[in-house]
């Protein structure tokens, strides 16, 4: 018995000690948003994440296929440009304000998702008005639909971010006794 123990135990420490290696992410909240701000960093040197994969969709065309940025398919007679953005995706801080946050998973103008505080004090996925869980937004220069399944998108930021933003310090260069 005192065997199986011995064995299982470095497996048992290697576990734990690669999962605290690993950087971990959480949802971004109102909790550490006052946290962050309390320290003076502005919300636009924050790395977020998206939680969930996002896909907007919008029907083109067939002029509007030769200019669309994102991935054309042709699903029941009809064209769809399709832009995917995967799950934990870093995106960047474009604007905010108290309750909203713009936030950019590519480039280009007006390419941003609103995230709005939700009840759970966490940032979620926006929509102008949602439909059967389709959510119509403003993208780049028209409309898109936030497909089913990215409402539930949160923000999220790594742990180890947050602990660096608590970090100050400095080493003190030590005093000594000057004889007269």
């Amino acid at each position: 018995m005192k065997a199986n123990k011995l064995f299982i135990l470095p497996l048992v420490l290697m576990f734990f000690f690669s999962g605290c290696a690993s950087k971990k992410s959480v949802f971004f909240n109102q909790e550490i948003r006052d946290n962050v701000e309390s320290y003076e960093i502005e919300m636009t040197e924050i790395q977020f994440y998206n939680s969930h994969k996002i896909v907007l969709e919008r029907n083109l065309t067939y002029e509007e296929t030769k200019v669309a940025s994102g991935k054309i398919r042709f699903e029941n007679g009809q064209f769809i440009e399709r832009i995917i953005i995967k799950k934990n995706t870093p995106g960047v801080c474009e604007s905010f304000t108290e309750d909203m946050i713009d936030v950019a998973f590519e480039q280009g103008d007006n390419r941003v998702l609103k995230f709005v505080r939700d009840s759970e004090s966490r940032f979620r996925v926006s929509a102008l008005e949602w439909t059967d869980k389709y959510g119509k937004i403003a993208y780049d220069t028209t409309h898109f639909f936030i497909a089913p399944g990215g409402e539930k998108a949160v923000l999220k930021v790594k742990l180890e971010d947050i602990y660096n933003f608590k970090k100050q310090e400095r080493v003190a260069p030590g005093r000594s006794v000057t004889s007269k």
